[in-house]
This record gives structure tokens, sequence and C-alpha cells, in this order.
């Protein structure tokens, strides 16, 4: 009984940790839909009520402006200057939320964003056999941070200190291991062949 409440809890908790970038991206789009809405309404007034798709040309041009709006901020994005104020806000403010920094690499794996920070993948003995880590850190010499991910949400898991002998290194990356801890192992039989 307590194994599955455990079960729920964790599940649960996973979806909501799954469900929270999204309901932020949505929120943070409409409110900047409504911004641009404010600012478009005034130039688009005299245009004639046209409908196109279904939309007014209002929300047309309204939409078209964030998306003019996000691809210039990802082009400032780009600059040395923007990322030495993102590296500050992260390593200054975001590195105290609890799981930030695992949650952008797999965001940023799910986006298809490739990252020079990937989490290296290795294989840590449990009660029931293997299972997939991510390296965290090094503590000293001869031991480690790891995060253990649940499936099929790697969104939760439990951060275990592991010895040097206890892990299995594997040479696959953190987008492989996310797809087949998401996919209940499936796949496996590929990725782990010859390294078990």
């Amino acid at each position: 009984m307590k194994s599955i409440f455990k079960i729920i809890k964790a599940t649960f908790l996973g979806g909501i940790l799954f469900l929270v970038p999204l309901v932020v991206l949505l929120v943070i789009l409409e409110k900047g839909y409504h911004i641009i809405q404010k600012v478009t309404l005034p130039l688009v007034d005299n245009l004639p009520r046209i409908h196109v798709l279904g939309l007014a040309l209002r929300e047309l041009v309204g939409i078209l402006l964030i998306i003019l709006f996000c691809f210039i901020a990802g082009i400032l994005a780009r600059t040395a200057f923007a990322k030495k104020l993102i590296l500050k806000i992260e390593n200054g403010i975001l590195s105290f939320v609890p799981g930030y920094s695992f949650m952008k690499g797999i965001n940023e794996n799910i986006l298809g964003i490739e990252s020079n920070k990937d989490l290296k993948v290795i294989l840590v003995p449990t009660d029931a056999g293997w299972q997939f880590a991510f390296l965290i850190e090094q503590i000293n010499e001869n031991n480690f941070t790891v995060f253990v991910p649940d499936a099929p949400n790697p969104w939760s898991g439990s951060v275990v200190f592991v010895e040097k002998k206890d892990i299995k290194e594997i040479d696959i990356t953190q987008k492989q291991a996310l797809a087949c801890i998401r996919k209940l192992g499936y796949g496996s039989k590929e990725l782990l062949k010859n390294k078990l």
C-alpha cells in the first residue's frame, strides 16, 4: 500500500513539474499577446476589417509581432553580452531554484537544442539491478553526486551519493537516455548492447 502511494505521489509531482513550464510559457505568450495587441490596435484600426483563416487582421498582426519579437530576442540572446547576463542570472538567482539546471538541460534536449553542458550518463546499481543516472558533480576523489531519474517521467527521481567503484560508465548521450526512460526502457536493447 505504501509503495502504491509513493508511485501515485511521484507520478503526480512529476506531472506537475512537466506541466509548470508549459503553463508558464502559455501565460507569458498570452500576456505578450495582450500587450502587443494594445500597441497594434491604434496601427490597425484604420485597416479594413478583413478575416484571414478565421482571425481578424488585428489578431494576425499581433501574432506576427510576437513571432518577430521572439526572433529578435533569439538573435539578441546569441550576443556575448546577453550570454554573460544570462549566466549571471542563472548563477546568482536561478541556481537556488531546486532542479533548475537539470530541468533546463532536459528542456534543451526536448527542444533539440544542443548543449555543451549535457550531463554524463552512467549506470548505478540498485536493489533491482542497474539504473540510468546522471553524473551531477564530483565530491572528492572517490565520491560522486548523481541524479537517478524515475520512469517514465525523468523530472522526478532521487539524488544519491555513489562511490567511484559503483559507477559504470556508458557511452550514450543525455538525449538518448532520456528518450529510453520516457519509453519505459524500450530501445535499451540497442542502446546498451555490449555495455552491460
